[in-house]
């Protein structure tokens, strides 16, 4: 089973439709969300993905209450700030991971199979023990300077990083 795994939207509508159009030509059957999508309005782009997708608040995610209706009426679970999902016989945690102690702590408990965590805007995928931990990277762009996403195979375990696009980081905007 191939697992789509996004965080750290920022209200990039673009960068959504570009991972949704990523993850539906490559046979995609799940995606996991690991916060900061920001507004409801990005809702709209999963409609008619028919894809399942399973989300997590992020620390800049102001309308919670918006966001779970909006994705609901669109297929989507918001999962509250800390996610379970049993998927191709894994156990996966989903997590913003706005705390590092937290997502050290997860990690270190060996309970989850996968830890998919965003926030830090940096592509990872390393093992630690049994668990494997999955940071996608950015939707948005503009911290790092790549637009990335990433596709875990349920059946070994390996993480596909997926390169959407190349931006000028917020700071290099700000200087001019």
């Amino acid at each position: 089973m191939l697992i789509g795994i996004m965080s750290d939207a920022h209200d990039s509508i673009q960068g959504v439709k570009d991972a949704l159009s990523t993850f539906s030509q490559r046979g995609v059957r799940m995606v996991l969300f690991a916060g900061d999508m920001i507004g409801s309005g990005n809702c709209y782009t999963f409609e008619g993905f028919g894809i399942p997708i399973k989300l997590v608040y992020g620390n800049n995610d102001g309308d919670r209450v918006g966001l779970a209706r909006e994705f609901a009426r669109v297929g989507g679970e918001y999962l509250g700030d800390f996610g379970e999902i049993e998927a191709d016989g894994l156990q996966i945690a989903l997590m913003h991971g706005t705390e590092e102690p937290l997502v050290k702590a997860v990690v270190a408990s060996q309970i989850y199979d996968i830890v998919v965590r965003g926030h830090n805007h940096r592509f990872e995928a390393t093992k630690h023990g049994k668990t494997l931990l999955v940071n996608p990277g950015e939707i948005w762009g503009h911290f790092t300077g790549l637009s990335s996403v990433a596709i875990l195979d349920t059946s070994n375990r390996k993480v596909e990083k997926i390169e959407l696009g190349r931006f000028k980081t917020f700071r290099e905007i700000i200087k001019g």
